[in-house]
C-alpha cells in the first residue's frame, strides 16, 4: 500500500512496545529517519512501525509520507500528508478519536461538535491536510464549502479537491486518485468511518477545484 514508508518530523521520536504512552521506550528515531508502516491501532493514532531493525509503536502525529510512494503521486504536498493518515478511524461507542478531534477542530465548529468523531469530518479531514501542507483552506465542515475554493477544472489530476454531492443540500469532499468508467477513486476521511481510499459514482460530481 502506498505510504507505507514513512518519514520521522520531530527532532526525537519514541518507539514504544506498545499502542501508548505507558508503553516502554525500546527505541529513539531522529528527525529525518524513515521507518516501514506495519499496522495502525484501532484508534488510528498509532502506527506499529520497523524502525531500524526494532518494531515498535510510533505516534503518528510525527510521521509523513516519504517524498517518494504517495508524494510522488501528486504535485499537491497534502496528498502524502493524507496518506499518512490511512487507516485513522473513528472510535467505537462513546470515546473519541483524538486524531480526528484534531481535524474537526481545524475549522470553525463549534462545540460539542468538534469534539465529537461521529461529527460529519470529510470536510475537516481536507481541511487539516491542507493547512498541514502551509496552505489556506476553506476552515470549513460543510464539504461543499470547497466548491468555493482555489479554482475549477475538467481535468482532475492525482491530489485535487473532489466534491460529491450526497442527498440535497450535503456533500463529500475528499483527494482525487482515479477515474475508471463511472467510479472516481478518491482519498479521504469519513469513508466508512475511517481515511480510506474508496470509490464513488461519478455521477454524484459536482466539481474539481485546483489551488490558485
Amino acid at each position: 500500500m502506498a505510504g507505507n514508508e514513512l518519514v520521522v518530523t520531530a527532532e526525537a521520536l519514541n518507539v514504544r512496545s506498545a499502542p501508548s504512552l505507558q508503553g516502554q521506550v525500546v527505541h529513539i528515531l531522529a528527525k529525518g529517519a524513515t521507518v516501514r508502516r506495519l499496522d495502525t491501532s484501532g484508534d488510528g493514532y498509532w502506527h506499529k512501525v520497523d524502525a531500524e531493525g526494532i518494531t515498535g509503536w510510533a505516534s503518528g502525529k510525527y510521521l509523513r509520507a516519504t517524498s517518494g510512494a504517495a508524494a510522488a503521486e501528486s504535485r499537491f504536498p497534502w496528498f502524502a500528508i493524507a496518506y499518512a493518515e490511512l487507516g485513522v478511524r473513528e472510535v467505537v461507542g462513546s470515546g473519541d478519536n483524538p486524531r480526528i478531534v484534531e481535524y474537526l477542530r481545524s475549522t470553525t465548529l463549534a462545540a460539542p461538535y468538534n469534539s465529537n468523531d461521529e461529527t460529519a469530518w470529510c470536510s475537516a479531514f481536507a481541511n487539516w491536510c491542507v493547512e498541514q501542507a502551509g496552505y489556506a483552506g476553506t476552515d470549513s465542515a460543510w464539504a461543499r464549502s470547497w466548491l468555493n475554493w482555489g479554482r475549477a477544472t475538467n481535468e482532475p489530476v492525482t491530489g485535487c479537491m473532489t466534491v460529491f454531492s450526497r442527498d440535497l443540500n450535503f456533500g463529500h469532499v475528499a483527494f482525487f486518485v482515479s477515474r475508471a468508467g463511472d467510479k472516481i477513486k478518491v482519498l479521504g476521511g469519513n469513508q466508512s468511518n475511517a481515511v480510506t481510499v474508496a470509490d464513488y459514482p461519478a455521477a454524484r460530481l459536482l466539481g474539481y477545484r485546483l489551488p490558485t
